[in-house]
């Protein structure tokens, strides 16, 4: 919900941490802040323009526990999307602070700016920033932008080794802007990563979180359900059954990948994810696909819709049966059932 004209706190927003950070950032004079993007081991802060802040809340997240239905999740946000001016092209960065309000921790605005690796921007830092002054369509002038140009040191042995993984990474960045898709761009394990949030109705807190590795050989896929998920995977009871859930759906669901009725390929089973538990003690539901760019170039379409529609998708129409059946509210065979007849039959 964005909030930029109202007066007065809305009801929804109970925490007064992300209400007292909102009125501070909505509230600036000058609206810059300095951002650590972590693309390097060494801190590495650029100054960026704070164009938007809207509040946001994700509604009561419930949990059952002997058949008593508590309420263990509220999760309330303030959303930033920043922006400054790279090597002449105008660059956006959406970031998202966030509490679980019932727990309405007693924290800083400072602090949760600290946590995100943000800070406001004092006058005395900001003397050596290039600005450039932004138009507007009708040709009005807009605020004035930070400059961060940076010279980027290429070696010509990586550029050789990993052409096709960075021809790929740009094409996929062009769609994602192309279609108004927020991500978070950098570098893990060596490799140029997206990381974005998908919208689902029926997934603990209302989002499934995904990100994409652009490796030498292949990208790596994963989609999977956020930290709200973890929990409830963590206190359940039901991971064994959790466990023989996952290998019936690795075994039998295959949904066909569409374009939403846009006609540009017909609909095509491509790709086949497997959906695990992962083994780091972190209790994440996820699922992965290994994709080939050769492949990837022949189903252009088909493989962008496939991670960023097809897999969000997957991971919403299967919630209700995998924490339903975490929270022992199903049983395994309930469960089965459930996605036989919601999946599979007429897919």
């Amino acid at each position: 919900m964005k909030m930029n004209d109202a007066i007065c706190r809305p009801e929804e927003i109970t925490s007064d941490a992300i209400w007292e950070l909102y009125k501070l950032l909505e509230g600036l004079e000058r609206r810059y802040m300095w951002i650590d993007m972590l693309e390097t081991a060494e801190k590495k802060e650029k100054l960026m323009y704070l164009d938007l802040v809207a509040l946001g809340e994700g509604g009561v997240i419930y949990d059952v526990i002997d058949d008593v239905e508590i309420a263990d999740c509220k999760n309330e946000w303030v959303e930033l999307v920043l922006k400054d001016i790279e090597n002449g092209k105008t660059k956006r960065y959406s970031c998202r602070i966030k509490i679980n309000a019932l727990h309405n921790p007693a924290v800083s605005s400072n602090e949760l700016l600290k946590r995100n690796n943000l800070r406001i921007a004092d006058v005395s830092d900001m003397e050596n920033v290039v600005f450039e002054q932004e138009k507007s369509c009708d040709d009005e002038q807009g605020p004035m932008i930070p400059v961060n140009d940076y010279t980027v040191p290429v070696r010509r042995e990586f550029v050789k080794r990993g052409r096709k993984a960075a021809a790929m990474a740009r094409d996929f960045k062009d769609y994602l802007r192309s279609f108004n898709i927020p991500y978070k761009e950098d570098v893990d394990m060596g490799a140029k990563r997206f990381t974005f949030v998908f919208m689902c109705d029926n997934a603990p807190g209302g989002f499934v979180e995904g990100c994409i590795w652009f490796f030498d050989k292949a990208a790596e896929a994963r989609v999977y359900y956020n930290s709200i998920g973890a929990d409830i995977c963590k206190k359940s009871g039901c991971r064994n059954e959790l466990l023989r859930l996952l290998n019936f759906i690795n075994a039998r669901v295959f949904m066909e990948c569409s374009d939403g009725g846009n006609r540009m390929f017909d609909s095509s089973i491509l790709h086949t994810p497997r959906i695990y538990l992962t083994e780091d003690e972190g209790f994440d539901i996820s699922i992965t696909t290994m994709i080939n760019y050769d492949f990837w170039k022949m189903a252009r379409y088909e493989t962008h819709d496939y991670i960023t529609a097809y897999c969000p998708e997957l991971l919403d129409r299967l919630a209700p049966y995998i924490y339903g059946m975490l929270k022992n509210n199903l049983s395994i065979m309930e469960a089965i059932s459930g996605i036989k007849t919601d999946l599979l039959e007429g897919n």
